[in-house]
Order: C-alpha cells, then structure tokens, then sequence
C-alpha cells in the first residue's frame, strides 16, 4: 500500500522473512526498514500482531522524520520507544481528552444561556 506523509509518498510492504535485506548478516535481522531514497517501508512477513504494530510504528517514525526534514540523535532509541509505547501514550491522551479536556469543554458550554 502507499501512503503520503508530509509531501512524500512512501510504499509499505511485507517482505518474506529470508529475504536478505531481512537479514544483512548472520548476527543481525530486521523487523522493518526504511528505505529513505526509495521510499520504501519494509515489514517482515510472519511477525506476531503486536510485534508487527511496534515495528510498523517504528517504521513510521522514521519515515515521518526523513519526511519533515528532521535529524534527532538518537534516532533508532526513540523510534524503538514509540514502537513500543506509541499505543500507551495514545490510549492516554484519549482518556485524557475524555475525562479532563472534553468534559471542562462540556461544563463550559452548558453553563453558556
């Protein structure tokens, strides 16, 4: 599938666990990977549910800071952190939204004759 982030279109695809970008060496194996000059995200195929949601976050993080021209040291660090935490944070801020900044939104507004 394609997908566009900021000006950019960028192609998600699995792709066979024996493939050898899935495997550059015998001590290292890639989940995904970001192609920046091609555009191209990689997921590999047969990856657990959940495993394969961190990754595909992973990823998407890479591609979002290749694609707004942004350079973070650190960068594998913090894509590791949103790929397994980015749910977390997002279900979060949903309760958040609800409970805190939605409902003063809505005691406010009634009060308003």
């Amino acid at each position: 599938m394609k997908v566009k982030i900021y000006n950019d279109i960028w192609k998600v695809k699995l792709v066979n666990a024996d493939a050898k970008k899935m495997n550059p060496d015998k001590d290292h194996i890639n989940f995904g990977l970001t192609e920046y000059a091609k555009g191209k995200i990689s997921i590999r195929a047969g990856l657990s549910e959940s495993v394969a949601r961190s990754t595909v976050i992973h990823e998407l993080v890479h591609a979002f800071l290749f694609s707004y021209g942004h350079t973070v040291e650190g960068e594998e660090a913090m894509c590791d952190f949103f790929g397994s935490h980015a749910d977390e944070i997002i279900d979060l801020a949903d309760q958040i939204m609800k409970g805190v900044v939605l409902s003063v939104d809505n005691r406010r507004n009634q009060n308003v004759h």
